[in-house]
């Protein structure tokens, strides 16, 4: 299975996780953030596309059943950009 999301400028920026199965195994490797004019294709069973980096956070937390773990210095994207004021 390919999963595929086209980032484009209409769009703008968004964070993203892929995942398999269950979701409890997700790690810091199977999220980040997209920009314009880029492609994401994954092999994963799921891709899932957020506007806001709060929105990926309670997502990951739910699918790992442990609130507040996405937030956690290890698991949190290395300086998150705001995707909302992206600018060429």
């Amino acid at each position: 299975m390919i999963n595929n999301y086209q980032c484009t400028e209409e769009t703008g920026p968004k964070f993203w996780l892929v995942w398999d199965m269950p979701g409890t195994s997700i790690d810091n490797r199977q999220y980040s953030y997209i920009t314009p004019v880029s492609e994401l294709s994954s092999g994963r069973e799921f891709l899932e596309v957020f506007d806001t980096e709060e929105e990926l956070a309670s997502r990951v937390d739910e699918l790992k059943e442990q609130p507040g773990w996405y937030w956690l210095p290890e698991n949190r994207i290395p300086n998150p950009p705001n995707p909302n004021i992206w600018e060429e």
